[in-house]
């Protein structure tokens, strides 16, 4: 009997040992692309929106629609994204119907990228009026790896509102003053949002450029 139960034990640790132990597989993050715009824009302005990707691993190429209202917003222009260190070339983009634009990229060579950060950026002009709104949205989306596989991923879109701003009064308070030289250096710095009137000199972008802007404006140059 005792020869019996040593050797049931020896046979349970062997098992535990082979196999009984479970080992926590680490799930795959989920790749997510979106779209990453303003939430307010001025009438007659420019800006950009990013089309973001998150989690993304041996990219390779992808194509995907986007849309948009075209009585409110026209679309100028389609420029490369980045991902880590490598750029992502845009191939073609063709509106293939009123506000809505076919987008094919692809990264040479087949060794793939990994990482997060953008595919591309959108660059509008607002050509509606303050109270308009408009939905940008993705869809048709395809992400292919360096094995010619898709890559399952979410797409989200954004919106914007058209809102009557005084370039320059990046706080919104209806004053243009030493406050919103402070706005726009938080916006730069990615502690707050970016407003309409951060723009102050009206170019799609929110930097330095901006903060020199409002300088002249305060001073009486501009």
């Amino acid at each position: 009997m005792r020869r019996i139960t040593k050797i049931l034990g020896i046979v349970t640790i062997v098992a535990l040992l082979l196999g009984g132990a479970v080992v926590p597989v680490a799930a795959t993050p989920e790749v997510t692309v979106s779209i990453d715009a303003p939430d307010e824009v001025a009438p007659d302005s420019d800006f950009t929106a990013n089309v973001n990707i998150s989690e993304v691993v041996d990219f390779d190429a992808c194509n995907y629609d986007v849309t948009f209202d075209a009585s409110v917003l026209r679309l100028d222009n389609v420029t490369s994204g980045l991902i880590g260190s490598t750029a992502i070339p845009v191939d073609i983009y063709n509106e293939i119907s009123s506000g809505t634009w076919r987008i094919i990229q692809n990264v040479p060579g087949i060794s793939g990228v990994s990482g997060s950060g953008y595919l591309a950026v959108l660059h509008f002009h607002v050509i509606g009026s303050a109270g308009d709104s408009s939905t940008i949205s993705l869809s048709n989306g395809m992400l292919a790896n360096n094995l010619a596989e898709e890559i399952t991923a979410t797409w989200i879109g954004d919106s914007v509102s058209v809102t009557s701003v005084v370039p320059g009064d990046a706080n919104g308070d209806g004053n243009i003053n030493a406050l919103d030289i402070t706005k726009v250096e938080r916006t730069i710095g990615g502690l707050d949002a970016e407003t309409p009137g951060a723009d102050a000199n009206q170019d799609g972008s929110v930097n330095a450029l901006d903060i020199t802007k409002i300088e002249r404006i305060i001073g009486g140059l501009d």
